[in-house]
């Protein structure tokens, strides 16, 4: 019996070791996938709740996401619509949805998904093109807001800073020529190297509640808000 045990025992150590080792070596598939379900499960959302005009809209990868955009710009009509992992590519995928809410007011941050899936800048600036376009048809009177690519810092071990400057005078020329309004966040959030500061994050590119706050205070005389405005010079 002992015996018979300790052989069973040795053989699902086996089998869980095998199957560890299949998931460990196709792991980048396993967190694409991951990532994948996750997007379908929010546009399934964003497709049932986008019948409803919405005043502000903020629309990006998972820095976007994050936020608690109705928490943190209290009394604002707003709309998050930020989906982790997303690419300028994804957006094409997705911009129909935002285009049903009519925003009078689109913050838009994207582009180091690009770098991070090693798609480059330069296919990031063709895909922004392609956006800047359908944003210019479908939403022709709304108010748009580039906001500039955060920097990382060595925390976050896929990528460096190398290509963001890149990317932030790209969308820096577009807005300049199709009348944007270019808001520079990436000065704000770097430190004297170029990196993210390091109080602002706690894995080198998401955001700490402290970079909610720095990007709330950032923004808040764009919305048009005396409250708004009020308390961002208020805060610390």
């Amino acid at each position: 019996m002992k015996k018979t045990l300790i052989i069973t025992s040795l053989l699902l150590n086996i089998v869980f070791i095998a199957g560890a080792s299949v998931i460990w070596s196709n792991k980048d598939n396993v967190f694409k996938r991951i990532i994948e379900v996750r997007a379908d499960r929010l546009h399934s959302q964003f497709e049932m709740l986008s019948s409803e005009p919405a005043k502000v809209v903020f629309l990006g990868d998972s820095i976007t996401e994050g936020g608690l955009w109705n928490e943190l710009l209290p009394g604002v009509d707003v709309v998050n619509r930020g989906v982790g992992g997303n690419a300028t590519g994804d957006l094409l995928g997705r911009i129909d949805q935002v285009f049903k809410l009519q925003p009078e007011k689109l913050f838009l941050m994207i582009g180091v998904n690009d770098l991070n899936r090693k798609f480059g800048p330069d296919v990031a600036r063709s895909n922004y093109i392609e956006l800047f376009d359908l944003i210019d048809k479908n939403i022709p009177e709304a108010e748009i807001y580039i906001q500039s690519v955060l920097p990382v810092n060595d925390d976050w071990k896929i990528i460096d800073n190398t290509h963001i400057p890149t990317l932030n005078a790209a969308l820096k020329g577009h807005a300049s020529q199709r009348g944007y309004t270019f808001i520079d966040l990436h000065a704000v959030f770097s430190d004297s190297d170029g990196q993210l500061l390091r109080n602002l994050s706690n894995d080198g590119i998401h955001l700490l509640g402290s970079g909610y706050e720095l990007w709330r205070k950032e923004i808040a005389s764009y919305l048009n808000d005396e409250h708004m405005v009020n308390q961002a010079k208020e805060a610390p």
